[in-house]
C-alpha cells in the first residue's frame, strides 16, 4: 500500500488513538466529557441521561488503553505488511471485521445501537484503503530471498 491510501490508513490509525486516548483520560474526572457525550450519544437521544458514571469510569478508562495499544499494533502491522503483503492485510481485515460484528451486536442487545453505527463508520474508513488499493488481491509475501545454489 502507498501514497494517499497508506496515507489513509496512517490517519486512521492515528485517530484511534486519538479516541482511545480520549477515553484513557476519563480516568480523570475533570476530563471525562468526551466520554460522557458519547455514552449519551449512543443511548440517544441526547438528553443527559446514560448510564455513564462511576461504574462506567474504570471500563471506559481501561477501554482507552486498549484501543490505544491496538491501533499501535495495527500501525506496526501496516508498516509490516508492506513487506509480507496480502497475509498480512488478509489478517488485519479479519481482525477488524471480527471486532466489528461482535462489537455491533453487542451494541445493539444492549440497547445501544448507535455504537453499532459509530463502528460502521470505523468499519467503513478502514476497509476505504484496504479495497482500493487492492492490498488484499496480492498472492503473498513480497520479501526478497537469494537465489539458491
Amino acid at each position: 500500500m502507498t501514497g494517499f491510501w497508506k496515507t489513509w490508513m496512517l490517519v486512521w490509525c492515528w485517530a484511534v488513538m486519538g479516541i482511545g486516548a480520549l477515553f484513557a483520560a476519563a480516568a480523570v474526572p475533570a476530563l471525562e466529557g468526551g466520554v460522557r457525550l458519547f455514552y449519551d450519544t449512543i443511548y440517544w437521544p441526547i438528553d443527559g441521561v446514560s448510564p455513564y458514571g462511576q461504574d462506567v469510569q474504570l471500563t471506559a478508562s481501561l477501554l482507552g488503553a486498549v484501543m490505544i495499544g491496538w491501533a499501535i499494533a495495527i500501525l506496526g502491522l501496516v508498516s509490516a505488511a508492506d513487506t509480507v503483503g496480502a497475509p498480512a492485510w488478509r489478517t488485519l481485515t479479519l481482525s477488524i471485521v471480527v471486532w466489528y460484528v461482535i462489537d455491533s451486536i453487542i451494541s445493539v442487545a444492549l440497547g445501544a445501537p448507535v455504537n453499532a453505527l459509530s463502528n460502521t463508520g470505523l468499519l467503513v474508513t478502514f476497509l476505504a484503503p484496504i479495497l482500493g488499493s487492492g492490498v488484499l488481491q496480492s498472492s503473498g509475501a513480497r520479501l526478497a530471498t537469494a537465489p539458491r545454489s
